[in-house]
């Protein structure tokens, strides 16, 4: 089972779309992120996903960051990424491992059942939410940090070694220290990255955050 970074920026379309997209990107790296998770549901054609998941490679690289591909195991492979991150209903993981041998395997839950099993069959971290409100899932249950303490009972009670747990959905840097304290190992981001002016300083408070918390956010570099 592999370490996971403490902190990662998820994309959505929205900022994939954004014109300021890899600058905004180059200054998170600079400030020292050490992951980046590339999601995208309509914004780019298969094509144009994977120029943008080389040139994103490329700056990741350059900064020493991960880089995780959404769903698409074939793309990162190509990309040379890092890790392929899998929906709560997407590609199974041995069906990823065969794909994609040797990169990072996760899986997105969202109850306990969901996260025992995917534990069972091997996967490598699990981003759990969505934790709190956020406007991006307006429409989701909000699960609350109690779904990482819950997960984590579960899993040791399977008697299976509990992966890292990321925690995702509306996380801000005030909230780091209480889904850490429920479970988390590290945190993913969306707009309290991204949307940040000057970028840099979305990343530096959460890594503020984590130190607080008693979490290396830069760890698995």
């Amino acid at each position: 089972m592999m370490a996971a970074p403490a902190l990662v920026a998820a994309t959505d379309d929205r900022i994939l779309e954004r014109t300021d997209f890899q600058t905004r990107l180059e200054a998170l790296l600079a400030a020292g992120l050490p992951a980046v998770l590339v999601r995208n549901r309509r914004a780019r054609t298969a094509a144009g996903l994977l120029e943008l998941l080389i040139e994103v490679r490329e700056r990741c690289r350059r900064h020493r960051a991960e880089l995780w591909v959404g769903d698409r195991a074939d793309l990162a492979l190509v990309a040379r990424a890092d890790g392929v991150q899998l929906p709560s209903a997407g590609l199974s993981i041995p069906g990823a491992r065969a794909a994609a041998p040797g990169l990072r395997i996760g899986r997105s839950v969202h109850a306990v059942g969901e996260a025992v099993a995917a534990t069972l069959m091997g996967v490598d971290h699990l981003l759990v939410g969505t934790l709190y409100e956020t406007p991006a899932h307006a429409d989701h249950e909000i699960a609350g940090p109690g779904l990482l303490t819950a997960i984590r009972r579960a899993t040791a009670e399977a008697r299976a070694p509990i992966p890292p747990l990321l925690a995702i959905g509306g996380l801000t840097p005030e909230r780091v220290e209480e889904a850490v304290g429920a479970g988390a190992n590290g945190v993913v981001a969306i707009r309290a990255v991204w949307d940040v002016d000057p970028p840099a300083r979305g990343v530096e408070r959460f890594l503020e955050a984590l130190a607080r918390s008693g979490i290396d956010p830069l760890r698995s570099l």
